[in-house]
């Protein structure tokens, strides 16, 4: 199987891509063909680049980790081959999701089959007390990544919930896994535990400003931008951040219309439609964008004394005010 993989960071993605082959394979069979689909073309590598430059900012290597990020790759995209069941989303990364291209069992065996060269991945070497205590970080931010989505189904429908549920949902769905993937990179290293700590509340930072942003893609890029269907979180029911932010401070007229959308069981389309122009009235897009950005500044000052973190910053910076 031929994989062509472009980014921004031309310095990592090469190393990934061939490790990432390395323990899934080359396609020989229907798993490692579903596993791959998966996996290529690639989304953003975030958060084993974040591995990787938590390594470089502690005074490491890329080289050190590249197995242990490859392994966080494969586990995250697990998730997002689960998530996609869960959520009867047609489309990932603008294309067939593994579910609809295979079918449900092959994307569940799938999403089993690539945590498992994820767990081994996390295992494959390096010195064994920090490579113990770097997977046990990592195993721990996936529970809670759980948990998240857990809690995530049981409020669909439910604009009652409040703005710090969803909060809660996004740290323990995403943050908690950024956070990890730095935090992880940083004891592979050999970090002092103040600079892992510090690469942790980092990771969860810009966790959040990533997944705040995510959430305001659907009302402010065009799906071929996001790659993903713009009415997903409104045919799921889902309420988001932007939706509960709105909910706060509209008026009963803007609040009736947000009970009818996830009430009502409209058309999608429509649906979107006028969440978009409920969310534009009472600034919700606006709030919420500054939310990113705040996130996004404590993610900068938890660098702060770190040797090599440039790239670390220019990530927080991107994640803030990223379209796609």
């Amino acid at each position: 199987m031929s994989v062509a993989v472009t980014s921004a960071d031309g310095t990592h993605i090469p190393l990934l891509e061939a490790e990432l082959l390395r323990w899934v394979g080359s396609g020989d069979s229907l798993l490692e063909l579903a596993c791959l689909d998966a996996l290529f073309p690639p989304g953003k590598l975030l958060r084993p680049i974040l591995c990787m430059e938590s390594a470089k900012a502690v005074g490491g290597t890329a080289d050190q980790v590249l197995a242990f990020a490859a392994g966080i790759e494969c586990l995250h995209v697990a998730s997002l081959i689960h998530d996609d069941i869960v959520d009867q989303d047609p489309v990932r990364r603008g294309r067939a999701s593994t579910a609809q291209q295979y079918g449900i069992a092959e994307a569940l065996v799938a999403g089993d089959g690539l945590s498992m060269a994820g767990i081994a991945a996390l295992l494959s070497g390096g010195p064994a007390e920090r490579v113990l205590h770097a997977a046990r970080v990592t195993v721990e931010a996936l529970r809670h990544m759980c948990q998240g989505i857990m809690r995530e189904t049981e409020i669909r429908g439910d604009l009652t919930c409040g703005v710090p549920t969803v909060l809660n949902v996004m740290q323990a769905k995403t943050s908690a896994l950024t956070g990890a993937a730095c935090q992880a990179g940083a004891i592979l290293a050999g970090a002092t535990p103040e600079q892992d700590r510090a690469l942790r509340t980092y990771g969860e930072h810009l966790g959040m400003a990533f997944q705040i942003r995510d959430d305001l893609l659907p009302y402010t890029a065009e799906d071929q931008i996001t790659g993903k269907t713009a009415i997903s979180d409104v045919a799921n029911l889902q309420p988001t951040l932007p939706v509960l932010l709105a909910y706060e401070v509209a008026d009963k007229a803007d609040r009736d219309r947000l009970t009818t959308v996830f009430h009502g069981d409209p058309d999608p389309v429509t649906a979107h439609r006028d969440i978009l122009a409920v969310l534009t009235r009472t600034g919700a897009l606006t709030k919420a964008a500054q939310m990113a950005s705040s996130r996004a500044e404590q993610a900068h000052v938890a660098l702060t004394g770190l040797p090599d973190a440039l790239r670390l910053a220019e990530l927080a910076t991107s994640a803030a005010d990223r379209q796609r």
